[in-house]
């Protein structure tokens, strides 16, 4: 299995979500197709194929607060955002 940790409530609470987005088509209550839809589906896609666990981690803490797992999430979370960006993290 594989453990993937997030600062994201969406994320953590997607699966629970899955019927009812499929069962609607990624369609809100009102009948506008939900933002990142494609993103879900993608997802969800993935994990059909993929075992793995969301850990939910606080995010935003102050650098005082943070633990060891804070920081590494902190570097973590700021390449991949950099990355997504098309910039270069130093």
């Amino acid at each position: 299995m594989t453990i993937i940790f997030t600062d994201s409530q969406t994320i953590v609470g997607l699966h629970s979500r899955r019927n009812r987005l499929e069962k609607n088509d990624y369609h809100s209550k009102g009948g506008r197709q939900i933002n990142n839809h494609e993103l879900y589906r993608e997802f969800f896609k993935l994990s059909d194929q993929i075992n793995f666990e969301f850990i939910k981690i606080k995010g935003h803490k102050q650098s005082v607060t943070k633990d060891k797992l804070d920081r590494i999430f902190t570097l973590v979370d700021r390449a991949a955002r950099n990355a997504v960006r098309g910039t270069r993290v130093y």
